[in-house]
């Protein structure tokens, strides 16, 4: 008896698929078997993103899209079937493990499949995650709380890891580059996509009546809820009284919103980021401007245990965090420094819940400075349809109306960036360009002519609006999007 194992790891950037082509371990099982998974994996101690809370039915779905594939295995689950593993007891156990049956798994990894074989026939499969990583559970594109790592969606890993117990290995350690759930970083690919099945297909056959699939660089469609703005967050140079970094989002829909808001600094310097805020501080307002909420070092404040459940926990002890749920309306998470500090800073939101009500507007006003000081938007697109938006970045017009801003940016440049920092458009002056007359249909064109606007229809992914002034310019800045559709 033999065996083997595989990893997979967290996702800090993603694959660019080009090409098709499977890999594989080796082993698989005998036709008509049936693999009995004993999953053991509980369930969280706060509800998941996507509302459940039991993470063995989170993974259950992973198992039933490999049984709709293949024809000569199938899988099937013990629920609740123990929380340990142990290699060689003829039981496929799916849990979480501190190490690999007393091996370490890696700093990177997240979860490992280990197999014992005899000659090409599989006999046993073991699914260890990490129970050094915090794991959830959503669809759609992966979420990443700011650099580093994503948010690690456990339906995704599971589906990676059957894979593995089902006989395939990993396509670009083997050469290939596709689009594949089996690659060995998590990505954005949450289903099986065509090279998946192929794999998958060639061990077991096609279930009856289905033609075995043609492989395609062309990531698969992802099912998801309506698609909808998840998340926000601005970086840029964070001042004083008018330069202080506020951070705004409507909220539209019928029940409350559960939302993780985060002021993010001395951890920016090892992303490599100069002159990084020391200690920012984080307020909550509502629509009156009255203070719902604050944080200074987000282990302060009463809320560190579910800081860290939800596996957004800043990074730095010093930085800042809230959980807060809140009804429909109009809100402002404002970061600043103590005692006057200053620096490059970040402030986030990031959704909590996966009920229906949700952001339409996001937007983020600060000091736009040059070169690693310009400002910075990123939001996620979710769900499984295009969404349409308005990217607004404003100046001028901050300097009127019954609030003026001192300073204000006098001629503010706007770009778009997908998730791989590919440029999408960009404008400046929004009444001079192309989609001045779309613009307008909006309802939502700037007031001043020297602002910027973009139009645009966006898949579901992470995209980032850089603001910066003309001519090197500098001043007090606003980036804002806009959810037009209905």
């Amino acid at each position: 008896m033999k065996f083997a194992l595989y990893a997979l790891s967290a996702a800090i950037i993603g694959l660019c698929p080009t090409a098709r082509g499977y890999v594989l371990e080796g082993e698989s099982w005998p036709a008509g078997s049936v693999v009995v998974l004993q999953l053991g994996l509980g369930n969280p101690p706060l509800p998941l993103l996507d509302g459940g809370t039991s993470y063995n039915e989170a993974v259950v779905p992973a198992a039933n899209m490999w049984n709709s594939s293949v024809q000569r295995v199938q899988v099937t689950e013990v629920m609740n079937g123990g929380s340990s593993a142990s290699s060689g007891d003829n039981l496929n156990s799916v849990v979480f493990a501190s190490s690999v049956f007393g091996t370490g798994f890696g700093g990177s990894t997240v979860a490992v499949t280990y197999y014992r074989y005899s000659g090409s026939t599989m006999r046993e499969a073991d699914i260890l995650f990490n129970q050094a990583k915090i794991f959830n559970s959503y669809r759609g594109p992966l979420q990443f709380p700011g650099p580093g790592p994503a948010i690690v969606d456990i339906r995704r890993v599971f589906l990676h890891e059957l894979g593995h117990a089902l006989g395939l290995d990993h396509p670009d350690t083997g050469g290939q580059h596709v689009a594949a759930v089996m690659n060995s970083i998590m990505s954005n690919q949450e289903v099986l996509s065509a090279d998946d099945i192929a794999g998958g297909q060639f061990l077991y056959g096609a279930p009856s009546g289905t033609p075995p699939p043609t492989p395609s660089p062309s990531p698969s469609a992802t099912p998801s809820a309506a698609c909808h703005l998840a998340n926000i967050s601005t970086r840029l140079k964070i001042g004083v009284s008018d330069n202080v970094l506020i951070g705004g989002f409507i909220i539209r829909g019928s029940q409350p919103k559960k939302l993780i808001l985060r002021a993010i600094g001395p951890s920016l310097t090892a992303w490599g980021m100069p002159n990084a805020m020391v200690d920012p501080v984080l307020e909550l307002h509502d629509s009156s401007g009255g203070v719902i909420a604050s944080n200074n070092d987000w282990q302060t404040g009463g809320q560190m245990a579910e800081i860290q459940l939800s596996g957004l926990a800043p990074a730095n002890s010093a930085e800042s965090a809230l959980v807060v749920t809140l009804s429909p309306g109009n809100y402002t998470a404002v970061v600043s420094g103590v005692g006057g500090g200053q620096g490059i800073g970040l402030v986030e939101a990031y959704e909590f819940d996966g009920n229906t009500t949700r952001f339409i507007n996001i937007s983020t006003r600060g000091r736009v400075g040059t070169v690693d000081e310009t400002m910075i938007g990123g939001f996620i697109v979710q769900g499984g349809a295009a969404k349409r938006v308005i990217i607004r970045a404003l100046g001028p017009s901050l300097a009127g109306g019954p609030s003026p801003v001192v300073g204000a940016l006098a001629d503010p440049f706007l770009e778009l960036h997908d998730g791989n920092g590919n440029g999408l458009a960009v404008n400046d002056d929004w009444s001079n360009g192309s989609q001045a007359g779309e613009i307008v249909a909006t309802g939502l064109p700037p007031v001043n002519n020297r602002e910027s606007a973009i139009v645009r229809t966006l898949g579901p992914g992470n995209y980032t609006a850089v603001v910066r002034g003309m001519n090197n310019t500098a001043g007090v800045g606003l980036v804002e999007v806009y959810d037009l559709d209905p």
